[in-house]
């Protein structure tokens, strides 16, 4: 029965083939690559060598041909509305506060031009150090608000990024916890939400993976009517202009008096927090001549201060470098150790060593509590405050 079913089916196959054949052609005929090809010369016709190998078919695979996937853009994405801004121009959002985003400061370039290991193994202050590496960095965005009675507490509710442009998917980067930034401003003055009622314009840290200037900032607000509503998202996205630190401060009535640095020489004692009745006096820096860094492609100063502490628990200190508040000391211990002057009241009055890139220049000296920006926390301006290096 199988060898009568197959010569039935052969049969089929020759019938409908001299059909088609007869009949006129309705579509593009299928060749295979050898009718395609050109008519060879008479001389290589002839030639009964060649015979097997000019009847070679070449059959196709079948296997289709890859296709791009396109990326996503905030088209796709699932918002409530997206709102287009000039830098510093002004936005109600949609619970009322107003906002603006007036521009973006990088990460300093000397700390860019290090090396990967040097990177990896810089003193970089606590809260920094979590979130910088050698593929990703921080940008700061100066940012103003006043707020329309909104709590900003509850997680999600308002997210800042940056955006290479404006038709770019929402970001998939992490949000810098809010420590980043409550526990010291990385730049000064640092960005807070304001209390209902009330402005405030500060200095943001933001985290960027990309190898360009960032040239869109986004405000993405998460907002629902009701508690049983779903959650909308608005997004309010800025292009961005780039500036420097020293060239952008936000202005003075936008920021509070206890974002001022000290001055030179001028004693600070904590009052709250656990560094209460501590006090700290700071009387400038200098260049380390003639020591070598630990670290490549750095150079070492120090600072000079007093400090009395009060608690078991020393406070953390750190140096503004081209106004970024970032670095830590390179030997943090010595604060508590042997190099006290006055063992009766275990005060210490010397100089701190700090590592910092070649082509940078310290700015400020802050000390901080580790826990409040404000009460637990006190900076000093070190521009134009430079002293005759340490005699050994």
């Amino acid at each position: 029965m199988q060898t009568f079913r197959y010569v039935i089916g052969l049969m089929a196959l020759v019938l409908i083939g001299a059909a088609c054949s007869s009949s006129e052609s309705t579509g593009a005929a299928l060749a295979t690559p050898q009718a395609s090809e050109p008519q060879a010369d008479s001389d290589d016709s002839d030639d009964s060598g060649d015979s097997g190998d000019s009847n070679e078919t070449v059959v196709a695979t079948g296997e289709p041909t890859p296709t791009a996937v396109p990326e996503p853009t905030l088209a796709d994405e699932d918002v409530a509305s997206v709102v287009d801004l000039l830098p510093g121009q002004q936005v109600e959002d949609a619970q009322g506060n107003l906002i603006a985003i007036y521009g973006v400061a990088e990460w300093p370039e000397p700390f860019t031009a290090l090396s990967d290991q040097a990177q990896a193994g810089f003193p970089f202050f606590g809260d920094v150090e979590a979130v910088v590496d050698p593929v990703s960095k921080l940008v700061v965005l100066d940012v103003g608000m006043c707020a329309a009675g909104i709590d900003f507490t509850g997680s999600g509710t308002a997210e800042f990024f940056v955006h290479e442009s404006s038709t770019e998917a929402l970001s998939t980067d992490p949000v810098l916890d809010r420590w980043v930034q409550a526990r010291h401003p990385v730049v000064r003055p640092g960005f807070g939400f304001p209390s209902p009622a009330e402005c405030r314009r500060g200095y943001l840290p933001v985290l960027w993976s990309g190898e360009q200037a960032p040239q869109i900032a986004r405000y993405v607000l998460a907002t629902r009517a009701t508690g049983s509503a779903d959650i909308e998202r608005h997004v309010y996205q800025w292009e961005l202009e780039l500036a420097a630190i020293d060239e952008a401060q936000p202005e003075a009535d936008q920021v509070g008096s206890r974002d001022e640095p000290f001055g030179i020489g001028q004693t600070v004692t904590f009052n709250k927090g656990r560094q209460t009745d501590s006090t700290v006096l700071v009387d400038g820096w200098a260049e380390l001549i003639g020591v070598a860094s630990p670290i490549e492609g750095t150079r070492l100063v120090a600072v000079s201060l007093d400090f009395c502490p009060a608690s078991q628990s020393l406070p953390e200190f750190g140096l503004g470098v081209d106004n970024w508040n970032i670095v830590a000391p390179l030997d943090h211990d010595m604060l508590g150790a042997a190099a006290a002057l006055d063992p009766t009241v275990n005060c210490f009055d010397g100089w701190l060593e700090f590592a910092i890139p070649f082509g940078s220049v310290p700015t400020a000296f802050f000390v901080s509590d580790g826990e409040n920006a404000s009460t637990g926390y006190a900076e000093w301006s070190l521009v134009d405050a430079g002293l005759a290096a340490p005699q050994p």
